[in-house]
């Protein structure tokens, strides 16, 4: 089974040589076999060697460039997986030679990534950029409604954890999301960092132990800069304790969709966020509880996974309700309460929301959610819980995942 992803049907509207990037595993190359029309399909291994799909034999460079220049006059469609691989030669014939037929690359590098995108690259302009993140949210709900018989709070919480295209393997007949993201955890918790590694195989060692204590420090409930830069500073990371040292390495991980950066309304501040629910509970369990140094039981993540899915479904809602009401994703904070999700048009909030992901919802909820949300002011305010059926109010507009996607 496949889930279909709203990306591919815009991917093939691009006319223009395509540049697609994002972090591994995100399913870049899953995307292009199965959704694009090509004609010529090249994958770079790590020691350079070139494998051409049509003939299932490895080729030489030179080989692979005469085939390329004959697929290009003949207006093919060619894709170069992982080409970054091929170095400087690559990038030099890529602006040299003439621009018929069709490109397609894919990597998965964050340094040659933003090389590319750079303005003094070679190459700057030919390709139209394509950032691949994570499946979205109501791709995989809708998949898992027409495949699978689940309750509402089943559907939302698998629909989240299948966002990482590897969780898409476990599924099986009958789903229990939590014990789903558990054998997840389980299988990869040697494995996970992988997931993100490669995207800095071109930065010196030093630089990957920043970033790789950015996600530690986000993943920890570090969300702003300066508890970040102070986390980092007690790691000996970074030279001072200084949140301008960080903003660049900040803006490149928002950038290659590893960590989100999200406004505080109001404010002139920022939160951040990890953009993978599964990246941020391996990061999260393994910075609390030391999940990678010792021996672990399943009873022991399902306790952590009860701890921290409420947040993870948080931002989740936040992240989609932004993009199907077409604003501005936003979190309210004051000494007194926190909006889980101010969504803006016109830095003014126009839908405000709380996010109860509980089994029972009370009457002193329903008012604590009412008079919160009111407070910011908002056209429209709703109430997100698990399933509307089970709250019985009419004070609030109470609302679940099925008011928002069809399954």
């Amino acid at each position: 089974m496949v889930i279909v992803r709203k990306e591919a049907e815009d991917l093939k509207k691009i006319k223009k040589w395509l540049f697609i990037f994002g972090r591994r595993k995100t399913g870049k190359t899953f995307l292009v076999k199965n959704f694009l029309q090509y004609d010529e399909y090249f994958f770079i291994k790590n020691d350079k060697g070139i494998m051409a799909e049509n003939s299932g034999k490895e080729i030489t460079y030179e080989t692979f460039i005469e085939l390329l220049k004959r697929s290009l006059k003949e207006n093919k469609i060619v894709v170069v997986d992982e080409f970054h691989r091929l170095g400087n030669s690559f990038l030099d014939f890529l602006h040299f030679t003439e621009k018929n037929g069709k490109i397609i690359l894919i990597s998965s590098t964050l340094n040659l990534s933003k090389n590319l995108l750079d303005k003094k690259s070679a190459i700057l302009g030919l390709f139209a950029e394509a950032p691949i993140g994570l499946i979205k949210l109501d791709d995989c709900v809708r998949f898992l409604g027409k495949n699978y018989k689940l309750d509402k709070k089943s559907l939302l919480e698998a629909a989240v954890l299948i966002r990482e295209p590897i969780a898409v393997d476990y599924l099986s007949e009958k789903i229990n999301p939590r014990e789903l993201i558990s054998e997840v955890l389980i299988r990869s918790i040697k494995t996970m960092p992988a997931l993100i590694g490669e995207i800095f195989t071109e930065e010196e060692r030093s630089i990957s132990a920043v970033y790789e204590g950015i996600l530690r420090a986000v993943a920890g409930g570090r969300v702003v800069s300066t508890e970040i830069s102070s986390y980092l500073f007690s790691k000996k990371l970074i030279k001072k304790d200084d949140p301008s040292l960080i903003q660049q390495y900040l803006a490149n991980l928002a950038e290659f969709g590893i960590i989100k950066k999200i406004g505080v309304y109001n404010k002139n501040k920022f939160v951040y966020k990890h953009a993978s629910p599964l990246v941020r509970f391996y990061y999260y369990s393994d910075e609390k509880y030391n999940i990678s140094e010792r021996a672990v039981t399943k009873e022991e993540i399902k306790r952590i996974i009860d701890e921290l899915l409420p947040r993870i479904i948080e931002d989740n809602v936040r992240e989609f309700l932004s993009e199907k009401f077409g604003l501005v994703e936003c979190v309210f904070e004051s000494k007194d309460f926190d909006v889980d999700a101010c969504l803006l048009k016109f830095k003014k909030v126009d839908v405000a929301v709380e996010i109860k992901w509980k089994d029972k919802i009370g009457t002193d909820d329903i008012d604590k959610a009412l008079e919160t949300l009111s407070s910011v002011n908002p056209r429209e305010m709703f109430l997100f819980v698990p399933d509307k059926a089970k709250v019985k109010t009419d004070k609030i507009k109470v609302v679940d995942i099925t008011d928002f996607v069809s399954v």
